[in-house]
């Protein structure tokens, strides 16, 4: 066997090799499903919702491999819109009256300040992914008002990158699982039935 064989063989090998772990970049479109909400508790009270993205990075994370830098996760569509349409649907099936014109309405601001789906560099045995989500909450009706934070944070191990289609199943959880902790905080939970 040549020289020039054993280098060819060693260079498509090599590119091989970096093929396989590199990840190229993804946007993943915000589309967050809510499961049936198991209790229709919301009395009836008015509520308006508004939700903000104010994200100081815009981008989630790295899928990893050599080139993280440029395996880069990101959002395909604006945060704010899909998320008020879909919390306004989850909040009114639970029994609120969504959008009201009456004058005792709560507005409800639901501020995004952080959302991350990232490989870590460290690498180990197996696939890790760091998540987190955290927002904000102003609700305010009339004079009165009551602001909470919620956080949630967890790391999940694949045994091989996910897909493209799980990562968006993933971050997707990831924001119905922030928005489902506020309903767990029995203090903005009476503030929105206060009538």
């Amino acid at each position: 066997m040549s020289y020039t064989t054993v280098m060819k063989g060693f260079v498509l090998a090599t590119a091989l090799l970096i093929t396989a772990c590199a990840q190229s970049p993804q946007a993943i479109k915000v589309a967050p499903e809510f499961p049936a909400p198991t209790q229709a508790n919301g009395s009836d009270s008015p509520v308006h919702i508004r939700v903000s993205d104010k994200r100081v990075n815009k981008v989630l994370g790295s899928r990893g491999g050599i080139y993280r830098d440029t395996s880069v996760i990101t959002l395909a569509n604006d945060l704010s819109l899909p998320v008020e349409k879909a919390l306004s649907s989850y909040m009114a099936a639970m029994g609120y009256d969504v959008d009201s014109l009456n004058p005792n309405t709560t507005d409800l601001h639901v501020i995004f300040t952080s959302l991350v789906y990232d490989h870590p560099k460290e690498g180990g045995v197996g696939h890790d992914m760091d998540m987190l989500a955290t927002v904000e909450v102003e609700a305010r009706r009339g004079n009165e008002h009551y602001e909470g934070r919620y956080r949630v944070k967890r790391n999940q191990k694949f045994f091989n990158a996910p897909s493209n289609s799980h990562n968006s199943k993933m971050v997707n959880e990831l924001v119905v699982e922030v928005l489902s902790s506020m309903f767990s905080d029995p203090r903005l939970v009476a503030f929105l039935q206060k009538n």
